[in-house]
């Protein structure tokens, strides 16, 4: 048992990967640069206390945040986006050493979220103006995707917090991967996504208005709760093609400290942008126990799908997408946040 909370290590490399444990609590990280230096994504977030956690990803969005915004102490230029990913990573964790440490969180509690994220990123605008403007013109944007967890006896009460395209899911044992937040696109079939790549509607911005959405979940454990960025799912063929990743790293990593280099190695193998995973294992006795627990879901993913996309045309691996994607389809979204307006008129 530690004394004090665990918190991310600063990265030494282009690439870092790390593990943590506590007694019923596992966590690993993985975080890769496309371009070494120049990553957008910020180091994955994670912090334990005895009373719960939270872990998440941030994604600066290159196409609106590409743009040369200020220089680092190393005289370093950097941009809105590798700026603002960072920035709010540091809003999240600052506000649930405030405000969530083993606390419920309430929509109050995301509002002050909301307005340190947006405080921190407006505290961050570049000194010199763009030649940019136009009111479709977002500085310092960035994806969140973030879970906070609270241990109670054999259950997990989780809340995801999450703006943008980057994700939160939830591995079990039994039912495999399931998502957990919808991304902000018009676009909400996962496989279109992952032809079409759609716009995003929402993000952390320092121009002006932006939501966090927000959502509770209650868990049984053991259970294993996942947050990633789009270099992690968004270069697979097909979602199921995640869980499969997942699963096999865990079959091919003997010690707790091989997963996220497994992982990471995966990852690297398929995706063209930089990549940041967090994860944390709830209610597992030990490493050998959370193997244990999904060896039998491998061999059923391997048994319904098949592994990879067999060789053939353009045609034929279209196809098997499709048809794999409707057999996984429901149990992936059966505990998908609502639409927003669903929420909307619940509350």
């Amino acid at each position: 048992m530690r004394d004090g909370p665990f918190e991310t290590p600063e990265p030494l490399t282009d690439t870092t990967n790390w593990y943590f444990s506590d007694p019923g609590v596992h966590a690993w990280g993985v975080w890769t640069e496309k371009v070494p230096g120049a990553g957008e994504d910020a180091e994955p977030l994670c912090e334990h206390h005895p009373s719960g956690g939270v872990i998440g990803v941030f994604d600066g969005a290159g196409g609106a945040g590409g743009a040369q915004a200020d220089r680092d102490r190393q005289d370093r230029r950097r941009t809105g986006a590798w700026i603002a990913s960072r920035t709010a990573a540091l809003a999240v964790k600052e506000w649930f050493r405030a405000e969530a440490v083993g606390a419920e969180v309430s929509r109050s509690e995301v509002e002050s979220l909301e307005t340190r994220v947006g405080d921190y990123l407006r505290a961050m605008r570049p000194r010199e103006r763009s030649r940019i403007s136009g009111s479709m013109v977002r500085q310092l944007p960035t994806t969140m995707a973030a879970v906070t967890y609270r241990l109670e006896e054999r259950h997990v009460v989780a809340h995801t917090l999450w703006a943008g395209d980057s994700r939160v899911y939830l591995l079990s044992p039994q039912d495999g991967l399931m998502a957990l937040t919808r991304d902000h696109t018009e676009e909400q079939d996962a496989l279109a996504q992952l032809r079409e790549d759609p716009p995003m509607d929402n993000l952390l911005h320092a121009s002006g208005r932006f939501r966090v959405d927000s959502e509770r979940v209650d868990l049984r454990q053991p259970c294993i709760l996942l947050c990633a960025t789009d270099g992690v799912f968004g270069y697979l063929p097909t979602p199921h093609l995640v869980e499969l990743l997942l699963l096999e790293s865990l079959e091919h990593s003997p010690q707790p400290q091989d997963l996220s280099a497994e992982i990471e190695r995966r990852i690297r193998s398929h995706t063209g942008d930089d990549a940041t995973l967090a994860a944390v294992a709830l209610g597992f006795a030990d490493f050998d126990e959370v193997r244990s627990m999904f060896r039998d879901r491998l061999h059923e993913m391997r048994r319904e799908f098949g592994g990879h996309p067999p060789g053939g045309t353009r045609e034929e691996e279209r196809r098997w997408c499709e048809d794999a994607w409707r057999r996984y389809r429901g149990t992936y979204e059966s505990r998908l946040s609502p639409l927003r307006e669903e929420r909307d008129e619940a509350r």
